[in-house]
């Protein structure tokens, strides 16, 4: 959940191409990775030859996560160790609340694993009690290069700062993806709704155009919610009319039974929490070409951020 005072501003960072190749070098020094849960890792590797994909959203919290008892250097080996092939080997990463100085740090050490990315502001550089005066926004990386961005602007009028959201075109498992790291307004819905409404939009045209999409990112706003029935398909209930699956949407652990009684539902507006007692982070997957997907919101690290990291795998087909 973002917590700044409002600026305008949108910065938009492309680095790689379609017919760029990054060298690569030994991988930088970093830290050990966290133990893959085991639910999330036993999917990947009986799937890989199949099209699994592993992905992580992660709401680094890289402004307001600042003071004493934070650790800034372990929040850049966080994410980064995320992308080590020796653990959990992300095709994909989505940031939220990360400030550019950040995401600059990120891609030196993963630009020589193969990594490209999409840095987009929401506040500019300049004001020293945000970012130490460096921009503050969301960014996208993925492993292979970048042949196309898009920045959305799904400001509608009223947010305390523009709502903009990275977006790049990557391969995932040999088709070409729309990703797009997101971080809708936090309020009771009333700007978040129509927000929602046209990222769906956009996401529509491009599946529309061929395209596979993934959304990741903190949406702000729990599953049951108007906002979050943009994105999940009209079968989950609740008015829902979007085009994707949920990451954790079939885990019957996290089910409410008075809604979704586990013994005869297989998906359920549901998930696994990430911010306190709440589901705000969401991994979602374009329907028409993902199956199978899986979810584990790590252990709450205290020193780096106030969400859960949150590991997805999905088989592409």
């Amino acid at each position: 959940m973002r917590r700044t005072p409002a600026a305008l501003a949108v910065l938009a960072v492309t680095l790689t191409s379609a017919l760029c190749v990054l060298a690569a070098p030994g991988p930088p020094a970093a830290a050990a990775p966290a133990t893959v849960p085991a639910t999330v890792r036993a999917a990947a590797e009986a799937g890989t030859a199949a099209g699994i994909v592993r992905l992580t959203s992660y709401n680094i919290c890289g402004n307001m996560c600042s003071g004493p008892a934070y650790d800034a250097e372990r929040r850049i080996a966080a994410v980064a160790a995320e992308a080590d092939p020796g653990g959990w080997g992300a095709d994909q990463l989505f940031l939220q609340e990360v400030c550019e100085h950040q995401y600059e740090a990120l891609l030196d050490r993963l630009g020589p694993l193969g990594y490209g990315g999409f840095y987009s502001a929401t506040l500019p550089p300049g004001n020293p009690a945000i970012c130490a005066g460096h921009a503050y926004g969301n960014a996208v990386l993925v492993r292979g290069p970048v042949s196309d961005t898009a920045d959305l602007d799904l400001t509608v009028g009223g947010e305390r700062e523009p709502i903009t959201v990275p977006c790049a075109l990557a391969s995932l498992s040999d088709r070409p993806t729309w990703s797009c790291s997101v971080h809708l307004y936090w309020d009771d819905g009333t700007l978040a709704v129509p927000e929602a409404d046209r990222l769906a939009e956009q996401a529509r045209k491009w599946l529309d155009d061929g395209f596979a999409v993934v959304l990741g990112g903190d949406f702000n706003h729990s599953p049951r919610t108007a906002t979050l029935s943009r994105f999940y398909l009209p079968e989950r209930g609740d008015g829902a009319h979007g085009s994707f699956i949920e990451a954790d949407e079939n885990d019957p652990a996290f089910f409410d039974p008075a809604v979704c009684p586990p013994a005869s539902t297989t998906a359920c507006r549901s998930g696994e929490t990430t911010f306190g007692a709440k589901k705000l982070d969401y991994l979602f997957f374009s329907a028409p070409h993902f199956r199978g997907a899986s979810a584990d919101a790590l252990p709450l690290d205290t020193k780096v951020s106030d969400h859960n990291l949150l590991r997805v795998s999905a088989t592409a087909f």
